[in-house]
């Protein structure tokens, strides 16, 4: 191992992981990205997972890579797969040397049916996806894996993110898109209430985590109830076009709850500032992204 600051990460190229990249570079560290340690291997196959771990030579790993199609990913058989993988991978760090593991979680690990006004890191795990039952799993066994070797670990639970370059299906860029076309939208009603975070705020945030020494579980969140027509009130000003949002006009699939959102004192304690900062981020994104669609379209 060569030092504290040499950071193996999986799925660099990702949504979250090149902002985790990013920020990892700019505090300092080392970043060695799996895809180049394997010459594009696929991490699902277990000889590329240790020449991956060979190559690398890192103390910390930051493990970002999963199955993420958007929409097909939370029933989706890779699912388990990566649940495998994942918890090979962690084992193969450990045995190498390695000193601290940083996982992704998510808000799916928890129990959706208790109404919590707030889920904290305590409250109690019960997915309805094979896509929460796998992170449960995952993190769990990362858990009694640093128990046992002695790692150091977090378990980094994301709620929902935003930000340049998700996918045009996702809530936010299709209200941008409704918005400035001026196209009604069917969504969820208006009462929905969701813990977004600007995924730059999220990259930089776990970044610092990885570097540091927190341990254990951790929700990565803006701790911020935001309710959708509040979300689309804020697009709208934004781009200074109405709400064109039909509230209500699709109904909620049968495990999906009404509110969802962090309970971040746990990551505030660190020093890591999430809170109060949808309105300018969302803002900022929804000109970008409909100054965008104004160019590619040609129209006003």
């Amino acid at each position: 191992m060569t030092g504290p600051n040499r950071v193996l990460l999986t799925g660099a190229g990702g949504f979250i992981g090149r902002r985790i990249a990013d920020e990892l570079r700019s505090l300092g560290a080392e970043v060695v990205d799996a895809r180049t340690a394997t010459q594009g291997g696929d991490l699902l196959v277990p000889e590329v997972r240790a020449r991956a771990i060979s190559e690398a030579r890192a103390e910390v790993l930051v493990h970002a890579a999963w199955v993420t199609a958007h929409g097909a990913f939370w029933n989706s058989p890779l699912n388990l797969e990566w649940e495998e993988a994942s918890q090979d991978l962690f084992a193969r760090f450990a045995a190498a040397g390695g000193r601290r593991i940083v996982g992704l979680g998510s808000v799916a690990e928890y129990d959706w049916t208790t109404g919590a006004e707030r889920f904290g890191e305590d409250a109690p795990l019960a997915p309805a996806t094979i896509y929460g039952s796998a992170k449960a799993r995952t993190g769990g066994a990362l858990g009694n894996l640093a128990s046992a070797e002695g790692l150091s670990h977090l378990w980094a639970r994301i709620f929902f993110t935003f930000g340049q370059g998700e996918p045009r299906s996702r809530l936010i860029p299709a209200l941008i898109n409704a918005f400035q076309s001026g196209t009604p939208i069917d969504t969820g009603p208006a009462e929905l209430t969701r813990d977004f975070l600007d995924a730059d705020v999220l990259g930089t945030a776990i970044a610092r985590l990885a570097l540091g020494d927190v341990e254990g579980p951790m929700n990565v969140a803006s701790g911020d109830p935001s309710r959708l027509d509040e979300i689309a009130d804020v697009i709208a000003a934004a781009l200074d076009r109405p709400v064109s949002a039909r509230f209500g006009g699709r109904a909620l699939a049968p495990n999906e709850p009404l509110r969802l959102v962090a309970d971040t004192r746990r990551l505030a304690s660190t020093g890591i500032e999430t809170a109060g900062l949808l309105r300018s981020r969302l803002s900022a994104y929804a000109r970008a992204f409909g100054t965008s669609l104004h160019q590619r379209s040609g129209t006003g």
